[in-house]
Order: C-alpha cells, then structure tokens, then sequence
C-alpha cells in the first residue's frame, strides 16, 4: 500500500513492533511480513494475557461448575487461586512488558505514527492522550502507548527520539483490577492505574502526561466489525478536568481496532445495561476461525494529532493549536464551556478520521459513527461509565443547554429540542 501526506518521514515519525526487532521510520502503513516464530510467540502472549481476562470474568461461573462436576476440592482450590492472583502485589516487569508487545505479531505488526511538531511537545508533560475506538480487546491503547515506555528497551520498542516521557502512565476502568487472573498482568505492566477521582487529581496536579480511552466499556457495547463507531457524545468528564487542570489534549487514533474482532450486534443493550449498573461488558466475539481468542490481523496504525490540511482550515478552529487542543484553566468551568470544547474536540476527532483514513487502506469507509445512548449530558467527574460508581456526576439536561447554545448542540450531533 502506498503512503503520502502523513507518512513523509521528515513530518512524521513512526516505529513498528511485531515484526521481532523493531522497525523505525516506516513509510507505509504494511511493514514486512511477519515471520511464523514471531507470530508464534505473539499468538502464546495474546492468548496469556487475554485468555486471563477471559478466565478471570468468568470465574465464578467456573467455580461453580467444578463444583458440580469435579467436586468441592477442585473448586475450593481454582477459587483460591483467582483470589490469590487479585492479593498478591506483582511489580513492574519490564520483561512481562517485552512479552506482550511481541503479541503485536498477531495483528500483523503495530506502528505508532507522531508529527513532528507533537514530538516537540510530548516530553514536557501536561497533556491527555486521547484513544480512539477502544476496540473490543484495548490492542492499539496497549501497543502504542506508555507500555512501550516501560518496557525498558527503546532500541526494539519506542527509540528515545520519541520523546515519551519517563513516567507516562494510563487510566483503566477500576474493575479490571479486581479481575482474577488479569489483574497481575495491569501490575507487572505498570503502565495504567484504576480511573478514580484521586488518582485522576494526583496525575493532573502532577502534570504527568497519560492516556485515556475515553469510550470506555460502551465503544466495547457498541463495537461492529468494519464500522468506526465511538462513544463520545456523553463523555464530559475528561473535558472538564482538562479544563480545570489546562492541559493539552492530543487525539489518537487507531486505525485497523475495529476490525481485529466480529462480535454479536444484538448483545448491545444487555452490554449497555451492564456497563450502567456494574461498570463491565461481556460481550461474544470471535477473531481467527481456529482460534476465536485471537485477533485477524491486517495491522494497527495509531496516529497521534493531526496535521491540518490547509491553513484556512487550521485557523477556523482558533482555539485549536498546531496539531493538538490546546485548553485554557477554568477552574469551574460552565456547562456552556464544556459543550463547546467538547463540541471542538468531536469535530476534531471526525476530521482525523476523515483525513488519514485513505492512507491507511480505509478510504472507502463512511465516517466516524459518534454514538450515545444517554439523553442526558454528564458534564461532571465521570470519566468513564465504568466509573460512574466511584466518582460524582454532575447531570443536566441536554434540552435546557440546547435553549441556550442551539449551534453546541447540532455540532456534537444532537438536533435542539423545543423547550
């Protein structure tokens, strides 16, 4: 596949894993074939790592049904293991880290794609980078995030001229820690803490710069092989903490998530419900025939920012800086404020999509399907839905916002509605 306009390398640049030795300065979005011994080996990772949290989730189901067909001793046994692995405080490995990046084999290789100009800005810290579509597995947030970092060997993995810093972290839905089996991957990882309210305000007053996905469970609920759907619309949480701590926001995208996975459509509303009252999804999918668990390849491309077409588009948007949000402090930002910079970052989100998507072997898919099944706007501390539970929400009506701003409204998609 050829490659132009974002894959210069003298305005972008970009590092591949997967292919067992690390790839930097691709310029096109296919690298080299990847050989049987790494797919192999990435197959074992995947299949560790993701078969855990498989497991894990249904633990308790699996307790029970050796009970009933092994006796009591196997179940007492398999349910003291899956409390075990939630007790015990594994520490950062850097060579588990190694491990599971290799599974980028089985996708068919994962490159990371940065502007120039957001190399520029990524070492000093104070930003929120913003992943998008969560995917059904979390592929592109894993392998192209602050997990390369900690990995702890820059040659193979992330070469230093990336700038990422040091101490990069990420945030997680808290339940994934208390997930048997899964949860001693998170901590050897070390790359993610649990998306609570004082951990959130640690890493904001810190400056420290980290990731988010900002769909959470419901871009799982709503995941359709072959469609970009996203779950923004009621996201206000990340905005209004970007607000009151003034940082800046950087949107990645990753291009191939959606397609690594079939899952079943009309399990939807079940997930959505589960998602509200108990922060999870179970959702049915299935990837390679022999193998369901893992993924159909094709390849990830996770692009960081976006490099305005042309200059008359870069200056409608004033308040967009060079190739990022720039965001001002608003130490109690109005919900006018939020619905605006929300309003700004869908729009930008769409146009990023709209722009690399050819580039990427995408040029034939219909723009991003920005999804919300709420009818109210959460504009306080949710993050996440999954942290719906252990945060403050501050709800109001989306009808009484579209009285005042009609414009807000129709730009994140929703048609104003007669008082």
């Amino acid at each position: 596949m050829g490659a132009h306009g974002l894959l210069e390398p003298d305005r972008v640049h970009s590092h591949r894993i997967g292919d067992g030795f690390g790839t930097s300065g691709v310029e096109s979005s296919l690298g080299p074939s990847i050989s049987w011994s790494s797919y192999l080996r990435g197959a074992l990772a995947h299949s560790l790592v993701w078969g855990s949290l498989q497991v894990g989730a249904l633990s308790p189901f699996i307790t029970l049904a050796l009970y009933h067909l092994q006796g009591p001793g196997t179940a007492v046994f398999f349910l003291s293991m899956a409390v075990l692995s939630v007790l015990v405080p594994f520490s950062h490995s850097p060579s588990f880290c190694r491990f599971y990046l290799g599974s980028a084999a089985c996708v068919g290789g994962s490159t990371v794609w940065v502007p120039e100009k957001i190399l520029q800005r990524l070492q000093a810290g104070g930003y929120l980078v913003c992943f998008h579509p969560h995917g059904i597995l979390p592929l592109g947030f894993s392998f192209n995030g602050a997990l390369r970092v900690k990995a702890e060997e820059p040659t193979q993995f992330l070469p230093e001229s990336f700038n990422f810093p040091k101490d990069c972290n990420g945030v997680q839905a808290p339940v994934l820690w208390r997930v048997p089996f899964f949860a001693p991957a998170l901590r050897m990882w070390d790359a993610c803490t649990p998306a609570t309210k004082s951990n959130m305000k640690k890493l904001l007053a810190a400056k420290t710069a980290f990731g988010i996905i900002p769909g959470g469970s419901e871009d799982v609920a709503i995941h359709e092989h072959g469609k970009e759907n996203v779950y923004i619309n009621s996201r206000y949480g990340f905005i209004k903490y970007a607000l009151q701590h003034g940082y800046c926001l950087i949107l990645a995208y990753t291009f191939g998530e959606n397609d690594q996975y079939y899952s079943l459509s009309c399990l939807r509303p079940l997930n959505l419900w589960l998602v509200k009252r108990f922060g999870f999804v179970l959702p049915l999918f299935w990837g390679k025939n022999f193998c369901p668990l893992l993924p159909r390849g094709g390849g990830l491309n996770t692009v960081y920012g976006r490099v305005p077409a042309s200059a008359e588009n870069h200056l409608r948007i004033c308040d967009i800086c060079e190739f990022v949000i720039d965001l001002p402090v608003i130490q109690d930002p109005t919900s006018e404020d939020l619905v605006k910079w929300h309003a700004i970052y869908v729009e930008e989100l769409k146009a990023m999509f709209d722009q690399y998507k050819g580039q990427f072997g995408f040029g034939d898919r219909a723009g991003l399907v920005v999804e919300s099944t709420s009818k109210t706007m959460r504009c306080g501390d949710e993050v996440f839905g999954v942290a719906e539970g252990s945060l403050q929400p501050l709800a109001w009506e989306a009808k009484a916002c579209c009285r005042r701003n009609t414009w807000m409204c129709i730009r994140i998609g929703r048609p104003p509605k007669t008082p």
